[in-house]
């Protein structure tokens, strides 16, 4: 049987979609506000469409809030639970997304205000994106390593701008008068930038300044070579979580323990499948069963389709029944999929007969169960 789940309701989609236009729109206008030229966002034609995304921004901020509080668990007070919301994360987004454009309009904020806060109503695209919280994750499991980079850039920089210091006050003053001054050419020659508006003249400062610029270009690099592994390692764990919940679905595997599914998760062999492919066909012999990462297939049972979709599953009997499939399973766009093999299957229950034998007993169950049902297995 498939495991079918539901779609996200279409207009939760469009009401997606149209907030973050509006919080596009609004970034935009703000920032084409600054153009002394002028643009057709300037002016009341600018001014006008701004009312209209703060409008639709404010209606949001109203929805989002009554949408936790007639939504929370029994027990709990509607105040704290507004209170909680709107005073985390996103609900700070969003009320600074919409409150400064009202003050602005009551002439309690200065005008530079209102842009600062009006750029950032971009980060309204941060609820709907995994973004942020991605860049949190990597800043919290990579915070030892980045503290370490950071003391030894800055005491690099500290090094640096005092030995500059020390070698050029007497004949470059006015750049190395103190080691506060000698600390701006120190950050411009370890970041590489160069500007050339501060540069030893004498022999020895020069020969310092460029074992300055060598050492930057290791130093300097550390962070971002930190936050690069970071990165990775976070987005390899989510994928690894995703596919582990994927196969935890799975009835079959119901009665595996963590270790073991993780087992199994380590067989997935990855496929793609361009709109059109056939994935299934009727009356083949199943040899795999398949989950969807990414994209939507069809399941066709003889004129009654069904559509899949990203974290679903499909062939599951295969595994265990050498029986032919009884639909045919087409991409209806373009997708990612993981494959488990029969002989793969099977190569690791026979080290637990136990769970070859559960997940057996599992199968003839699933199997009388369907009898009862429209929709055979595949």
């Amino acid at each position: 049987m498939l495991d079918r789940g539901h779609f996200p309701s279409r207009k939760a989609v469009l009401y997606r979609t149209l907030i973050c236009g509006l919080a596009l729109l609004g970034t935009a206008v703000e920032v084409l506000g600054t153009v002394q030229d002028g643009t057709i966002l300037q002016g009341p034609i600018g001014h006008g469409v701004e009312w209209v995304t703060m409008i639709g921004l404010s209606l949001d901020l109203i929805l989002q809030a009554w949408n936790v509080v007639v939504f929370r668990h029994p027990g709990e007070s509607g105040f704290t639970v507004w209170r909680r919301h709107q005073f985390g994360l996103f609900g700070l987004i969003d009320m600074l997304a919409v409150l400064p454009f009202f003050l602005a309009e009551l002439e309690a904020l200065p005008e530079d205000w209102r842009t600062v806060f009006g750029v950032m109503r971009f980060l309204k695209l941060a609820r709907y994106s995994p973004a942020l919280e991605t860049v949190g994750s990597v800043l919290r499991r990579e915070s030892r390593p980045l503290q370490s980079a950071v003391f030894i850039m800055a005491l690099l920089m500290l090094s640096s701008s005092t030995a500059l210091f020390l070698v050029e006050r007497g004949v470059n003053p006015r750049s190395f008068g103190s080691i506060p001054q000698s600390m701006w050419w120190s950050v411009v020659t370890l970041t590489t930038l160069g500007y050339g508006d501060v540069v030893p003249i004498s022999n020895l400062g020069k020969l310092l300044g460029g074992m300055t610029a060598l050492l930057g270009v290791g130093m300097f690099a550390l962070p971002a070579s930190i936050m690069a592994t970071g990165f990775a390692e976070e987005v390899k764990r989510r994928d690894f979580l995703s596919v582990w919940h994927m196969v935890a679905k799975v009835p079959f595997f119901a009665g595996l323990d963590a270790e073991q599914i993780a087992s199994i998760t380590s067989l997935l062999r990855v496929v793609s499948a361009a709109p059109g492919d056939v994935l299934i066909r009727e009356g083949d012999i199943g040899d795999r069963m398949y989950f969807i990462v990414n994209g939507l297939v069809s399941v066709d049972f003889g004129g009654k389709p069904v559509v899949l979709k990203d974290g679903e599953f499909f062939g599951e009997i295969a595994l265990l029944h050498n029986s032919p499939r009884t639909a045919t399973v087409t991409a209806r766009s373009r997708c990612q999929l993981l494959t488990l093999a029969v002989q793969d299957f099977h190569d690791f229950i026979q080290g637990s007969p136990r769970i070859g034998e559960a997940m057996a007993r599992t199968a003839q169950q699933r199997l009388s169960e369907q009898e009862h049902l429209e929709d055979p297995v595949l």
